[in-house]
């Protein structure tokens, strides 16, 4: 079993992404194109790297270490865009509550799959009964959430 204290500061961590989305979604009402909050939201994020960097200054990775890299991982960035933008599209439609439910079961039936097939390196955590009824579980909670909706 994992540390409470440390699904906890998962739990709060959680936190952010609704604030987050929420915050993006009125920006992007007052913008002319979705795209640009995303832009906006990503400019800020940069912003905050650079400055956690500056005051930890870890050194900077060689050109060669970054050569070395699978180039596939540098696409993880277009996911995050892909999400980004859903989010602040989608939840002046459907709510912050029903987009992030949505996209919690969206995201638990990914991670179970990358977990039993141990993918990107992770250790690999078999499909079992338990994790299914978990998943199934949050489908009801997507079902009960969105029911709330007025």
């Amino acid at each position: 079993m994992h540390s409470i204290h440390l699904l906890l500061a998962a739990v709060v961590c959680g936190f952010a992404l609704p604030i987050q989305g929420a915050m993006s979604s009125k920006l992007a009402q007052s913008l002319d194109h979705p795209m640009q909050s995303t832009l906006i939201s990503y400019l800020g994020g940069l912003l905050a790297c650079c400055l956690i960097l500056l005051f930890l200054s870890p050194p900077l990775p060689t050109l060669k270490k970054i050569a070395e890299i699978d180039s596939y991982l540098y696409l993880g960035g277009i996911l995050g865009t892909i999400f980004v933008t859903s989010m602040l599209v989608l939840m002046p439609r459907i709510g912050v509550a029903n987009m992030l439910a949505a996209a919690l079961v969206g995201q638990l039936i990914m991670s179970a799959l990358l977990d039993h097939l141990g993918s990107f390196g992770n250790p690999t955590i078999k499909l079992s009964l338990s994790r299914l009824f978990g998943i199934a579980l949050l489908f009801f909670g997507l079902y009960f959430v969105q029911r709330g909706r007025t």
